[in-house]
């Protein structure tokens, strides 16, 4: 019975109070009365001792009628609402989802912080996936646990918007190193028996997942993430190469967004850097440098400067035809 009062006067204090929000101890009980629990006013601050040498942080303002509310939590108001951002922009978690993970997110402040944050998060992303893919993770996590291969298959869409396993339903084996959000998207990192390499996936395009048994999981020691990651424009397989780069100086902020703050930069003509990159050089780095508008151009190597230019002939080409 006591444990039974505790818990309820511990869950009345956690929904319902906060710096701005106190309850008295008359407040309290007549809220443990609506709970079916009768209570005297000495068994409120006793059962509140308790609690406190639990751990919680209940504060105390002494009056003519005492005032109790929860102090600090395990997350402040503003970590509460990060993490909703967070998970409400996460495109690979449908909207379903969305609100379930932002409704346990606010049950760690009291109701009036909860309508508070509620109020300023703006309606899920139209971009949400329509199928979960948590299932996924959690396989892949189990894999990378247990250092066991993975088996699925990889779907694109058709020009009807049709699900589409890609190499005639190829069953993929991958050692996952690493389940990665990236641009609020999830990719798995690996190596791929097909590739014979490490590859990246969307979780969110892998179907008929499950955890090997019989596949011998690949460990490449020498793989580092930070690395590899820094290394690659929106995670697409290119070839890795030095790039040096020609960039007006405001876009400073742009390159180390982009590259990490451990990028070659020197001091150029006024109003210009030169940088130098370690990358995986793929459409999506040329797509990248395109949308400068000439305010960052690619000095060398050679093969990256000329593959820069055929694509902006060949834009020319389309719209001249248009």
């Amino acid at each position: 019975m006591q444990n039974n009062r505790i818990i309820k006067l511990l869950d009345i204090l956690l929904k319902e109070t906060d710096d701005e929000h106190k309850l008295t101890t008359n407040q309290l009980i007549n809220k443990l009365a609506e709970e079916g629990v009768s209570v005297h006013r000495n068994t409120i601050s006793s059962d509140i001792e308790i609690l406190k040498e639990a751990g919680y942080d209940i504060i105390c303002e002494k009056s003519t009628q005492n005032l109790y509310y929860i102090g600090k939590r395990d997350f402040d108001n503003a970590e509460i609402k990060m993490l909703c951002d967070a998970v409400n922009a996460a495109h690979f978690i449908t909207e379903k989802q969305t609100s379930q993970l932002i409704s346990k997110l606010l049950r760690n402040v009291s109701t009036y912080t909860a309508d508070k944050i509620r109020s300023m998060i703006q309606a899920p992303s139209c971009v949400k996936v329509t199928e979960s893919s948590i299932y996924n993770v959690d396989l892949i996590n189990q894999a990378i646990s247990q250092k066991k291969a993975i088996t699925f298959q990889y779907y694109e869409y058709n020009e009807q918007r049709e699900k589409v396993l890609k190499h005639n339903g190829h069953i993929y084996t991958v050692s996952p190193y690493a389940a990665v959000w990236h641009e609020d998207r999830y990719y798995m990192i690996g190596y791929s028996v097909k590739h014979e390499d490490i590859a990246n996936f969307r979780i969110d395009r892998m179907t008929n997942v499950s955890v090997s048994d019989k596949s011998k999981y690949v460990c490449q020691r020498d793989f580092d993430l930070k690395e590899y990651l820094q290394a690659k424009i929106k995670v697409f397989k290119g070839v890795r190469t030095e790039v040096c780069l020609k960039c007006r100086s405001k876009h400073m902020k742009a390159l180390l967004d982009y590259f990490g703050h451990g990028i070659k930069t020197t001091n150029a003509e006024k109003g210009y850097f030169n940088a130098v990159v370690e990358i995986e050089l793929s459409p999506t780095f040329y797509a990248w440098a395109f949308q400068f508008g000439g305010d960052i151009i690619i000095q060398s190597p050679r093969n990256a400067v000329d593959e820069f230019i055929k694509i902006a002939n060949t834009l020319i080409q389309i719209h001249t035809n248009l």
